[in-house]
């Protein structure tokens, strides 16, 4: 008689829940809408060439924080034969530094700043992704000084556009933002020595 009635138990709560129309997530995952700014750079570096390839005007290298790119070669550059793979090279090379997130500050921007003091996540290598600390913003000037979050120099970009000059209105000094590089051509390469 149990059995029977832990059957039939069973079998109502299979019934319910047969009979119970399929919910769907009701809060779909959404992307945060993210604020940025876009600033074009010239940065120079010793870095280790991967492979040099002067049919497709390609160059592979390792920069010291880890993170390897792969850039076409400006025209301009004519001594792409006498960079050897493996060796050490200093590459001048245009990029785009995108700032997001204007507005990170207080515990989650010092958790952040903490996070980037230590290694950096490989993801975030490999994105190009880092933070930023904002050291000096000039109004009159329309500039905003950033350091990175590992420390290095500090690096003044021009609010050049509306949007940029809109983007200096809302930081302040101290403010911690996420940067992206995303590098674009070798304007100069030359063998390390």
């Amino acid at each position: 008689m149990k059995m029977t009635a832990g059957v039939s138990l069973f079998a109502a709560v299979l019934a319910i829940g047969a009979s119970l129309p399929e919910r769907q997530a009701s809060a779909q995952v959404r992307p945060v809408p993210r604020e940025g700014v876009a600033f074009n750079n010239v940065v120079t570096q010793r870095v280790k060439i991967e492979s040099a390839d002067p049919e497709s005007r390609t160059v592979a290298f390792t920069m010291p924080n880890g993170q390897l790119e792969i850039l076409p070669v400006a025209e301009s550059v004519k001594n792409l034969d006498a960079i050897d793979d493996g060796s050490m090279a200093d590459v001048t090379y245009s990029e785009v530094v995108t700032m997001l997130n204007l507005r990170q500050k207080g515990p989650g921007a010092q958790l952040a700043r903490k996070d980037q003091m230590g290694q950096p996540n490989q993801t975030d290598v490999e994105a190009g992704r880092f933070t930023l600390t904002v050291v000096g913003v000039d109004l009159a000037k329309n500039m905003v000084s950033v350091i990175d979050g590992r420390g290095g120099p500090v690096r003044t970009y021009s609010a050049n556009s509306i949007a940029k000059q809109d983007m200096l209105k809302k930081i302040k000094v101290g403010d911690v933002v996420i940067g992206m590089t995303t590098p674009l051509t070798i304007t100069a390469i030359s063998p390390a020595r």
